[in-house]
């Protein structure tokens, strides 16, 4: 493989990556219990680093996929009512 197709390959993965982020984020934004998906999420996480799934792991990795949840868990619960056009005047 060369330079380019590597280029390629990565480019691919950080914007399949941002788009999994916006999803996720809505999703945990939205979750009609937020508090119990919060905790679930590190409790799971932490089952799959330190169980089975995470023997393959290696320390920089399990570091990297607590930074990644760990930032996702700073998204705030969304509103109860979001008015997208309210900001719009005259609509």
């Amino acid at each position: 493989m060369n330079n380019e197709d590597l280029q390629a390959e990565l480019d691919t993965l950080i914007a399949t990556q941002a788009g999994l982020m916006a999803i996720i984020g809505s999703l945990m934004a939205t979750h009609p219990d937020y508090e119990k998906f919060q905790l679930h999420l590190t409790g799971l996480l932490e089952v799959l680093l330190t169980g089975n799934a995470g023997k393959t792991f290696t320390s920089r990795q399990r570091q990297q996929a607590r930074d990644f949840v760990q930032m996702l868990q700073n998204i705030n619960k969304a509103p109860a009512k979001i008015e997208p056009l309210a900001s719009i005047a005259n609509l």
